[in-house]
């Protein structure tokens, strides 16, 4: 695919931002701090999700004879130490035991089930790009995918308490962009809810085309926002409960924890958490972020 300067990425994340708030996708996906980098908030619950993510893409890209535990365990344990206290959004040693050990639980399940253990995923492109046309295209960072006889087998996993809606878009989403690139319709896909489940849940996909139309729509809007610089929140005032934290650390409320200039080119920030709210209340668990060049 050729460079194309007027392009506009789309993805399950920043259509989820956009979806919640047209000012909570400038920040997310459009601003740049004065270092040139994209600021994300941290939680405990988005750390714990990136924590497990990364460890078990790190693990599933290593040959099958070099996957045990005790590997698993060590890149756990250096990843989370990556995470830890402030970095990870972590108000106390408590609060970080108790996460840990749900993300510790998360893997013991993960390490249980025999499959993903001794199977390769099917081979993709680093950062995957399906053209919708139009200057629009659809990217995404994809858990897990095999196949089976002619069949692609999509496998999302999920490290939040809640399931996700029958109409939720991320699993056909990614069909979308999985039907492009092996040029098939013969995609199945699932959930592992690592927090709870043994093993994974199925889930019905609508066709491709159907899921097609709405992310050129989608894109169509997204572009034409962007062209015109109008990301009013959604609710017609400053703010609103989903995009007045990032809009707070863009204003400079917020505590700089961390920075990765080099791989997710962002600085991590924190906010001061009120007494009579909790992390989980001040921002509901997202997905995890993907690590695009928008």
């Amino acid at each position: 695919m050729a460079f194309n300067p007027n392009a506009v990425f789309i993805s399950p994340s920043s259509l989820s931002d956009f979806d919640k708030c047209p000012q909570l996708y400038y920040y997310r996906n459009i601003y740049r701090s004065p270092r040139g980098l994209k600021i994300q908030l941290i939680n405990p619950a988005l750390a714990l999700g990136q924590a497990v993510h990364e460890i078990l893409e790190m693990f599933l890209k290593l040959p099958v004879e070099e996957r045990n535990e005790k590997v698993l365990q060590e890149r756990f344990e250096f990843g989370w130490n990556n995470l830890s206290g402030e970095k990870g959004g972590f108000t106390s040693e408590q609060q970080e035991e108790e996460y840990k050990k749900r993300a510790e639980e998360m893997l013991e399940r993960f390490w249980e089930n025999e499959h993903f253990k001794n199977k390769e995923m099917e081979k993709i492109p680093g950062f995957p790009k399906a053209d919708l046309g139009n200057d629009i295209i659809l990217t995404g960072k994809l858990d897990w995918l095999e196949k089976e006889g002619d069949t692609y087998h999509l496998v999302d996993f999920k490290t939040g308490k809640n399931e996700e809606k029958e109409d939720s878009q991320q699993l056909p989403i990614y069909a979308v962009l999985i039907s492009d690139i092996f040029k098939t319709k013969n995609i199945k896909a699932s959930y592992w809810y690592l927090d709870k489940d043994e093993s994974i849940v199925s889930f019905v996909l609508p066709e491709i085309s159907q899921t097609t139309d709405y992310l050129k729509k989608k894109g169509e809007i997204i572009k034409m926002v962007r062209q015109t610089n109008s990301y009013r929140c959604q609710s017609g005032g400053e703010s609103c409960w989903a995009c007045r934290d990032m809009r707070s650390i863009a204003q400079g409320k917020g505590k700089l924890v961390s920075m990765d200039p080099v791989n997710r080119k962002q600085e991590i920030y924190i906010l001061p958490i009120k007494n009579d709210e909790t992390v989980e209340e001040k921002q509901p668990e997202t997905p995890i972020v993907d690590d695009l060049p928008f």
